[in-house]
């Protein structure tokens, strides 16, 4: 298992993202991250799911009014496919999003059959967010903002997202206070969970942080530490890669996710209205990558998953 996820971990974060994001980033906050684990990020990601049955909660959701109105569409589709692993390994799984995002990730469950609610959260009500807490044995972040050292929320350019967006700091830290355990899946650095490495990001790389830029002075990056940190390309494509290494656990391929599916999703996304980050339309891409690309990055997981499972062989000769 630990050849495998060491390299599901790196084809995940291969630079492949589209010309409207930066390059000789991903690789950086890997290392960053993987230097506060003693395995891969996959790896403890699918050691901490692979539990007796319980309740997880999923928080993922990026709308911007005007830009993203339904969201963006890294986020959704690989919350929906972990929601689905996580349901047939026996938990009992729930999604978290505002109002504005949380329609498509309902007809994405519904087209798989996957039996998850969408609960909605409502602006910064910190006594919602503790509620939830109080329900959960296990919080998951995918792609969603974490609050900087004063508390914001910035997407990657330094602008704010807290006046529409739910900040769900409180929530993680309740999860936190009640040692209960905490998996984040990012690809920017201003993702809740990103504060497990925020000290090393700020020092090492200044331009990601664009302190200089941000109103409040406090950075882009994330001040919001969780038990686990997977770091990839994209944040969908850490979550394909969460659930590759739950298949090598648990000697399970169907847990994967496949390429056809990939195709499926991104293209049933643009008819839901989900936006590329990458490019800020509503294409089959997905932080820029075109649906080809990421359903190939999806075909090599699939074939480390195999070869992991089938074992070794004498050649013979």
């Amino acid at each position: 298992m630990l050849i495998a996820c060491e390299n599901i971990d790196r084809l995940q974060c291969l630079e492949i993202q589209g010309r409207g994001l930066p390059r000789g980033v991903k690789w950086r906050l890997y290392e960053a991250a993987r230097a506060t684990s003693d395995k891969p990020l996959v790896m403890a990601a699918a050691e901490m799911l692979d539990r007796p049955p319980c309740h997880i909660g999923i928080v993922s959701g990026a709308a911007v009014p005007d830009h993203m109105p339904n969201g963006e569409n890294d986020g959704p589709f690989g919350t929906v496919v972990l929601a689905e692993a996580l349901t047939k390994i026996g938990h009992r799984v729930t999604i978290y999003t505002d109002p504005p995002a949380a329609e498509p990730f309902r007809v994405l469950l519904e087209r798989r059959s996957v039996d998850v609610p969408v609960d909605e959260l409502t602006l910064n009500d910190k006594n919602q967010q503790k509620d939830i807490a109080g329900s959960l044995d296990v919080a998951i972040a995918i792609e969603r903002l974490g609050g900087n050292i004063n508390g914001i929320t910035y997407g990657a350019t330094g602008i704010s997202r807290d006046s529409f967006r739910c900040n769900v700091d409180h929530l993680f830290a309740e999860m936190s206070k009640a040692a209960k355990p905490t998996l984040s899946i990012g690809d920017g650095g201003n993702e809740i969970g990103f504060g497990r490495i925020h000290d090393v990001l700020v020092e090492t790389m200044p331009d990601l942080n664009k302190s200089d830029i941000t109103p409040c002075g406090g950075g882009i990056v994330s001040a919001v530490s969780t038990d686990v940190l997977v770091v990839s390309t994209s944040s969908n494509l850490g979550a394909y890669g969460v659930c590759a290494a739950l298949a090598v656990k648990r000697n399970d391929a169907s847990l994967c996710h496949t390429p056809e599916e990939e195709i499926a999703l991104e293209h049933v996304g643009v008819g839901l209205g989900l936006t590329d980050g990458g490019t800020g339309e509503r294409i089959a891409a997905v932080d820029g990558i075109p649906v080809q690309d990421n359903a190939a990055v999806v075909t090599l997981m699939q074939a480390l998953v195999a070869r992991a499972l089938e074992g070794e062989i004498e050649r013979g000769f």
